[in-house]
């Protein structure tokens, strides 16, 4: 059974494609859930461990140089900005994160492109997994992102889900944007870093050097509700 909230971001959904039809990529279609075990959900590619709180999805490092998102949909618009390629669309990114209990009503997105505010939302923490020679890896994001100004990772804490906004036309900006994981303070992502550390430094940001992660490199990104502090 969904909950409320995952009820009201379908019915959202259903509302904006039946609005006018303008010269705009077509909505995506709306998500199929599947159980796949006890307590364990499928959503397209993404996996949801609703004991755990947990959502898992697989995708791969892209060619960016200049970021200001984390990860992206597949083929998504700022897919030039972006440092993973995630194999889901926003809409199926965000219902997951519902089912796992985050909830809009705790958000307080960014207002617009460098918001000095600080998004808010319900706290997560995430983590980026590949395969080397030697066995698996796994890093928290904000190391994934380097500072070429300060020499220096994102500053580690707890990231937020804000869950993106809604335009006046009724698309979700997530879904128009392909943004799911941001760090510059912008409306667009379902989730975002409260850190000021992205913001107003445009060109600053690239996939961590250390890590030698390269372009095609398959990833499994993890994102885990916490409990508030």
């Amino acid at each position: 059974m969904l909950d409320r909230r995952a009820l009201l971001f379908l019915g959202a959904l259903v509302l904006a494609a039946e609005g006018p039809v303008d010269a705009q990529p077509a909505p995506a279609a709306e998500p199929k859930i599947e159980k796949l075990g006890d307590g364990l959900l499928g959503v397209g590619k993404v996996r949801v461990d609703l004991e755990k709180r947990q959502v898992a999805v697989p995708g791969v490092v892209t060619p960016a140089s200049t970021l200001e998102f984390v990860a992206g949909t597949k083929g998504g618009a700022k897919g030039y900005e972006t440092a993973l390629e995630l194999d889901t669309d926003a809409v199926g990114f965000n219902l997951a994160l519902i089912l796992i209990g985050l909830d809009k009503a705790n958000a307080v997105p960014s207002r617009r492109h460098f918001d000095p505010r600080p998004p808010e939302g319900d706290p997560v923490e995430i983590w980026v997994e590949w395969q080397e020679p030697d066995g698996a890896r796994r890093v928290r994001a904000e190391d994934l992102i380097y500072n070429t100004e300060g020499k220096k990772t994102l500053p580690r804490g707890p990231w937020v889900y804000t869950g993106s906004v809604f335009l006046r036309n009724g698309r979700y900006l997530a879904d128009f944007h392909g943004v799911l994981i941001g760090f510059v303070h912008t409306p667009a992502p379902v989730i975002e870093n409260p850190s000021s550390d992205g913001v107003a430094r445009y060109g600053s940001f690239k996939i961590n050097p250390e890590l030698n992660l390269k372009p095609g490199t398959p990833v499994r990104v993890t994102v885990t509700a916490v409990p508030k502090p």
